[in-house]
């Protein structure tokens, strides 16, 4: 199909009409050739794009405290039925077919119902991988959710005590 096209004709004139050509000795590829020298970059004023920065806004990252445990919710998609799971860090509680195992909760300091967000490992009968494994945010459960056909969970709040 290529040589219907006429491309064979140039495909075979095109690899004889490649010339390669030596460096000489005093030439010398890189940096400095051609260009800038690091002498002439040096001279440059040190105004324009590199300016001092001013008036930057910081942000205060907010305190976290973890928690005792966790309020879970567990839904099966296929029956409907919804469950909190109650669980104490390194605690695990099964739904199902799942079990969920808590590594940890934290949440703002004083305000534990707020956003928080669990480390949580949730394992499927049957399966050796883990279906999940990973931080889960209360008030974004999409933004790192368990993908799985049959069930879904995400947190709700931490516990203290």
């Amino acid at each position: 199909m290529a040589q219907e096209a006429g491309f064979g004709d140039d495909l075979e004139t095109g690899l004889d009409s490649i010339v390669i050509t030596p460096l000489d000795d005093g030439d010398v590829a890189g940096f400095g050739t051609g260009g800038l020298s690091l002498e002439d970059l040096q001279s440059l004023p040190n105004d324009g794009y590199q300016q001092e920065l001013q008036d930057i806004t910081t942000e205060l990252q907010e305190e976290v405290v973890s928690g005792s445990g966790a309020t879970v919710r567990a839904l099966d998609k296929l029956t409907g039925a919804v469950e909190d799971l109650s669980l104490d860090v390194g605690g695990t509680a099964n739904f199902g077919r799942i079990q969920v195992f808590l590594g940890d909760c934290r949440s703002p300091k004083g305000n534990p119902s707020g956003d928080a967000y669990a480390y949580l490992v949730v394992r499927v009968e049957g399966m050796e991988a883990p279906a999940f494994s990973g931080w889960m945010v209360a008030s974004s459960p999409a933004l790192n959710a368990m993908d799985h056909q049959r069930y879904d969970i995400w947190p709700l709040s931490c516990t203290t005590s």
